[in-house]
């Protein structure tokens, strides 16, 4: 289906439902948040999932810009996903978000590797870390994994840097996830799923369970998860005998404790366990299969063939995985305004071997990668009492992380204990802000903002002398690096909102995000070590937005859009070193002497003409191009679209339930042609994913068959690569999303 006939079909289906085709539909059916009991309680009264049309837009709440504000009086662009659409739209993982949001993309570097975000066309890449930040109840990722997505209550996409409040690593958005709280009555929810696709199934069973621990003082709640998946790419090549599967193994205990009318903390912490037998975390699969088995099949793979599903590596995998999460936070209410602290702190082991680097069944050489990563966080803030003319916020933060990261090869044949470690290297972050941020209403209808972020961040490395053997002669040495630098940036935002009418409103905004410089722990061959390679300096990025939020007088009609304009200087980059054969010479690494200009426009709409029916949907087109990039002496890709940013991304759904408590759901979600690498020469062409449920849900009990892409499109999802054992062979190999997937769930609310 090429792109023209996709966005044909995509404003034909508004049409037949009747929805104008003027450039845009919407996402989110947004709803102010409630409890956790409050949301069970009404489920059970009810009889069904909450009603979307029993809450009016002026009533939804924005908690994103840390004072809780009503959504139409917000000079945020923020999709708003509550409970009961993360229910209806089966939300069970961060990828599916951007089914929901425009110009938000969500990828994945393997069924279970990093997930990293582009939103407005400002991309993120597994290498680097993430341009939009992660808040789980109030615990900054800024990397991620879906297993902490478990009994959500409520999530905020907010498009646009964020820096004023949130500082660093927030220069394309926001994604605010907030976990069920601790109820005062007794509450269980458990829920179990199954699924199957072309190579394997899947398990998961969940549950939450909640209820008060001290009448009116103390509540806690316990939720946990358990789940098998097979590999949505099975390995037939395998030399341990695993094919690929995931286990994992979840659970979070929180607290909430309300000592007086004025105090209030809350407590949260998990531990996460994966293992994946068979499996490597970052999976490259050849995106030309006819051309692979060609190449391969005789030679290397012993007259064996893959197919779209399927992949032929020797190398001995497996990954496991093990993060532990505590946080703290507390909340003093006054006269005279709030005060709100909170802590957290974060670790995560990770042991990925099985990088197959000559990608056949072949065992010529075989990569590792062990990490071990702590991150802590805190910060202190005052809130002043909403004003008639005048309000502001002032706080600070303080951030720091390391990472421990060491880097294994062997060559030939072996098992999962040949891997042969290169020296471990080490980096550290400190980061240190104050900030501060004001609102002022010159008149009823006409509010004024602006804020201030002092960003200073500390960056430190150490390098140690070794090497790391890539075969076919390919050593890569490391020389001894003792590096630090200093960082900092003012991050400033003006913003003002008019609010035409009750049901109308538009804002305007220009703000300023950043992403700090740092060091390559990079190994250069023959000694050789440019400096330049060595540090990149701090990113810079500045954007500017009109939008606007509106309902239609009946109710039925809800819309919210913007357009945008943002550039880039100091665009850190990926680049690998490869030698005239096209094989990696060096460990990956980041350069900063780039630019971007991304523009563009979206809109979202839902409409529900009747209390049972409801249609929502979504659009976002982007244009967004390499200013400067000089990749190589010869080759600059100024002009070229940037990686990972499809051209446009569009999500129509419809739901309709009956009086006896059964429904439907259908959803159709378009993508547009999207390059793959920033050299502009591998793209994934234009996709259309289709789902579908067809459920029963009584208030208290709930089944429901699902199925997601179902036109089992075989869709990249990745950074794309050339071989890296054999260097250019002409193809290029990148993970993948997930195949078609059919499934049952049963869920029970007591």
């Amino acid at each position: 289906m090429t792109e023209q006939s996709q966005l044909t079909l995509f404003m034909h289906c508004l049409t037949v439902l009747g929805i104008s085709t003027a450039c845009s539909v919407a996402s989110a059916n947004p709803l102010e948040y409630t409890s956790g009991k409050l949301l069970t309680d009404q489920h059970k009264q009810t009889g069904k999932q909450l009603s979307h049309e029993s809450e009016t837009l002026e009533k939804v709440i924005v908690k994103g810009s840390k004072r809780n504000t009503e959504l139409m009086k917000s000079d945020l662009s923020v999709t708003l996903i509550d409970s009961a659409l993360i229910n209806e739209a089966r939300l069970r993982d961060f990828s599916r978000i951007d089914d929901l949001a425009p110009n938000v993309q969500f990828n994945e570097s393997g069924q279970r590797g990093s997930i990293y975000i582009t939103i407005r066309g400002v991309e993120s890449n597994p290498f680097i870390v993430n341009r939009a930040a992660v808040y789980i109840d109030g615990i900054p990722f800024r990397e991620l994994s879906n297993s902490v997505l478990n009994q959500v209550d409520s999530i905020e996409v907010l498009r646009g840097p964020q820096g004023t409040l949130y500082g660093a690593n927030s220069e394309s958005g926001l994604i605010i996830v907030n976990t069920k709280t601790p109820s005062d009555v007794f509450e269980q929810n458990y829920r179990i799923a199954a699924s199957d696709y072309h190579s394997g199934q899947g398990y998961e069973a969940t549950g939450f369970i909640s209820g008060p621990l001290i009448n009116k003082e103390l509540s806690g709640s316990v939720s946990f998860s358990s789940a098998y998946e097979d590999a949505f790419v099975k390995n037939i090549g395998t030399s341990t005998g695993d094919t690929g599967n995931i286990k994992e193994n979840y659970i979070q205990g929180r607290l909430h404790w309300t000592p007086s009318d004025s105090l209030s903390i809350n407590a949260t912490t998990y531990w996460l366990d994966m293992d994946a037998p068979g499996l490597f975390d970052q999976q490259y699969v050849p995106l030309n299969i006819n051309l692979y088995n060609q190449l391969y099949a005789d030679n290397y793979n012993q007259g064996q063939q893959i197919d779209d599903w399927t992949v032929l590596e020797d190398a001995p995998k497996y990954t496991n995985e093990e993060e532990f999460v505590a946080g703290i936070s507390a909340t003093y209410k006054a006269d005279y305004g709030d005060i709100d602290l909170a802590a957290s702190y974060r670790s995560l082991e990770e042991d990925a071997k099985g990088l197959d680097l000559d990608l056949t069944a072949a065992p010529i050489v075989a990569g590792r990668e062990a990490e071990s990563e702590d991150y802590k966080n805190i910060e202190l803030r005052f809130t002043s009492p909403t004003g008639n003319h005048f309000d502001y916020i002032v706080g600070l933060s303080y951030y720091s992380e390391s990472e421990e990261n060491t880097k294994s090869t062997f060559l030939g044949a072996g098992t999962l204990n040949s891997y042969l470690a290169a020296p471990m290297q080490y980096k550290e972050g400190k980061d240190k802000s104050v900030f501060g941020s004001i609102n002022w209403y010159l008149t009823e209808k006409f509010k004024i903002g602006a804020g201030l972020r002092y960003d200073n961040a500390k960056r430190s490395a150490i390098q140690t002398e070794g090497e790391l053997n890539l075969g076919f002669g390919t050593v890569t040495r490391y020389q001894d690096a003792h590096l630090s630098e200093t960082f900092s940036a003012w991050l400033p935002k003006v913003s003002a909102l008019y609010q035409y009418a009750n049901n109308l409103s538009f804002h305007a905004s220009l703000s300023k995000g950043y992403i700090p410089g740092g060091f390559n722990l990079t190994a250069v061959q023959d000694d050789k070590v440019d400096d330049n390679v060595f540090t990149y300096d701090s990113e810079t990025l500045v954007s500017r937005e009109l939008g606007y939020k509106w309902f239609s007088t009946d109710k039925k009609w809800r819309s919210s859009g913007a357009i945008f304009y943002i550039q880039s200087d100091n665009w850190q980059e990926i680049q690998i070193a490869t030698d005239a054969n096209g094989r990696p010479i060096s460990s990956d690494y980041i350069s900063s002497d780039a630019s971007i200009i991304s523009k563009g426009i979206e809109m979202e709409l839902t409409w529900r003409p009747v209390k049972q029916f409801s249609v929502s949907g979504h659009i976002g087109y982007v244009n967004a191009e390499y200013d400067n990039l000089q990749l190589s002496e010869s080759l600059n890709v100024k002009g070229q679209p940037i990686q990972f940013v499809p051209e446009y991304d569009a999500g129509l759904a419809a739901r309709y339930q009956w009086d006896d408590d059964f429904y439907f759901r259908v959803e159709a979600n378009f993508t547009g042609k999207t390059a793959l690498r920033s050299r502009g020469d591998i793209f994934q062409k234009a996709t259309a994913m289709l789902g579908l449920q067809l459920g029963y849900d009584s208030g208290e009990f709930a089944i429901r068959i699902f199925g997601e892409n179902l036109t089992n499109e075989r869709r990249a999802s990745g950074l794309a690569v050339e071989n890296m054992a054999f260097g250019t062979d002409g193809l290029f190999y990148s993970p993948l999303d997930a195949p078609r997937v059919i499934g049952l769930e049963a869920e029970v609310w007591l």
